[in-house]
């Protein structure tokens, strides 16, 4: 949808080539998650723009948050990851409350928070792409978020130093846009760990 519109098509090809089917739906209008499903992917976009409306849509952000909550697999990147704090501060500084499935919150800035493209490698056999695997994406945002918790773990090391990748439960955040081409093993391993999760079965 507008708020959550940036994927890579690759990244949907290579999962359906693995086998995945693909659900859409739009955390903005629908009111429930599709039923029958065995994980969630959020990419990114632009939810400062409509956080009004995603903060007012509690169906749905109740009904994420318990999946989070249940330990069903979910990935979020970027606007995603955002979404999953919470709540987004927006360029007027008005707060508007989402999902805290993270104990931080997002804060828009004028000014470019991060850019560039990035090599990730991942460690801890509780990723939801494995241990031990190299991810190749971007980062280009204009939030940042408040200092996250040492108590919540870290999946991620990017070439920059910096330990990201935020798990708790199932559910991994990241302001990494990932593109799969890079080792389609990954997307595999994201497949696997759904089935492997699923309440569906």
């Amino acid at each position: 949808d507008e708020a959550f519109c940036f994927y890579y098509q690759d990244n949907f090809d290579i999962l359906e080539s693995l086998g995945a089917e693909l659900v859409f739906f739009s955390p903005l209008r629908n009111t429930d998650l599709p039923p029958d499903i065995d994980g969630l992917y959020l990419g990114g976009g632009y939810p400062e723009l409509y956080a009004s409306d995603l903060s007012e849509n509690t169906t749905m952000l109740t009904q994420i948050k318990q999946w989070s909550s249940t330990n069903r697999p979910l990935y979020a990147e970027c606007g995603g990851f955002m979404y999953l704090t919470e709540g987004i501060f927006d360029h007027q500084k008005n707060f508007w409350p989402l999902a805290g499935i993270f104990p931080v919150r997002s804060h828009m800035h004028n000014r470019l928070a991060k850019l560039g493209y990035r090599t990730v490698s991942t460690s801890g056999a509780d990723c939801i792409f494995g241990s031990n695997k190299t991810l190749q994406g971007h980062e280009f945002h204009y939030s940042t978020i408040d200092e996250m918790p040492a108590s919540v773990n870290r999946a991620f090391t990017f070439d920059t130093g910096v330990q990201e990748g935020y798990i708790t439960n199932n559910t991994l955040g990241t302001y990494l846009h990932q593109h799969f081409g890079a080792d389609p093993g990954i997307a595999e391993n994201f497949i696997n760990f759904c089935q492997r999760n699923s309440l569906c079965q």
